[in-house]
């Protein structure tokens, strides 16, 4: 079997006296999908803060492609790539505009290439020449998707990527979504997702939003 492209153990992380997140644990292979799930409060964007090294755990460890990311942060980040719905891209671009920006930042090659993949992939020739700030819902969440995968990611966590969307968008959304590895908050609702539920806490004082 081959070696885990992301272990966690005992991953805990405490404000004050509250715990949000308590002595997680699990591990994915290459190519596997895990849904986090939960009620509100249940630690679930704790959990991905702390894989994406936004924050400290109190204690545990994570690792990605056997590193550690405490001591391998960088190495290990340049491989990862993050998408959330709620992030925001410069308003006044257009679609294609938001992406060259990524692709510059990221110093990536070929990168009329790799947009023209990723608008086909994603369908989104339609307003590939659309200013952002007068996209729909549904066609925000896409670009925020392509901005993520335009780096061509080997782990890649998503944070509700189908949120705004209808059902039967959403239902296309998880089609278009084939590769890599996919940490997705708030998914589950797929036959190849497995999911990993956090239960709910009481908390008993401190601080810290639990999310």
């Amino acid at each position: 079997m081959a070696s885990p492209v992301l272990e966690v153990r005992n991953l805990t992380k405490t404000f004050g006296d509250f715990t949000a997140v308590n002595g997680i644990s699990f591990a994915l292979q290459p190519g596997e999908i895990l849904g986090v799930l939960g009620p509100n409060g249940a630690g679930k964007t704790t959990t991905m803060h702390m894989l994406l090294g936004l924050i400290t755990p109190t204690s545990g460890t994570i690792s990605m492609f056997g590193m550690d990311l405490d001591t391998h942060r960088e190495a290990i980040l340049q491989r990862v790539n993050f998408s959330s719905t709620y992030m925001s891209m410069p308003q006044s671009l257009t679609v294609e505009e938001n992406l060259w920006v990524v692709a510059r930042l990221y110093g990536l090659p070929h990168v009329q290439r790799r947009i023209d993949d990723i608008v086909k992939k994603l369908e989104m020739g339609e307003f590939r020449h659309k200013v952002t700030r007068k996209l729909s819902s549904g066609q925000m969440t896409r670009l925020t998707l392509a901005k993520a995968f335009l780096t061509e990611p080997k782990i890649l966590f998503l944070d509700e990527p189908t949120a705004n969307q209808s059902l039967a968008e959403g239902r296309t959304t998880r089609l278009r979504i084939e590769r890599p590895l996919y940490l997705a908050q708030h998914a589950g609702n797929g036959g190849n997702v497995g999911p990993y539920y956090l239960p709910p806490k009481r908390q008993s004082g401190g601080g810290g939003n639990g999310r």
